[in-house]
């Protein structure tokens, strides 16, 4: 038991030192590797499939906690050229044969929606 206390401790020390606690570094999250699903998710889209790159891209993304993602994207929507349009994100899971990025739609999306 007090191995395990002593463990705990030693984890929360090293985050109190690495500065994680104090804010989430979104350089770290590959919001730009969506960017290749431009011509599809993109309002002017001309394409009615994404491009494997667009897949791929989208699938960087799981694994990374949505929360973070989401508050990585929202606090800096610059970060991709476009907007993407809600019912395209959507599409992409089942588009890119990804279903674990349903829980990053909601990021893509603006908060009205």
């Amino acid at each position: 038991m007090s191995k395990t206390i002593f463990l705990f401790g030693l984890v929360l020390l090293s985050l109190v030192a690495n500065g994680n606690c104090v804010g989430i570094e979104c350089t770290n999250i590959p919001i730009e590797n969506v960017e290749p699903c431009k011509d599809f998710l993109s309002v002017s889209a001309n394409s009615t499939k994404p491009s494997e790159e667009c897949c791929n891209g989208a699938k960087s993304w799981i694994g990374a906690p949505s929360a973070v993602v989401c508050l990585c994207f929202k606090s800096s929507p610059n970060r991709l050229s476009y907007k993407p349009t809600e019912i395209r994100a959507a599409a992409l899971p089942y588009e890119c044969k990804a279903p674990e990025f349903y829980k990053y739609v909601s990021c893509l999306l603006p908060s009205n929606q």
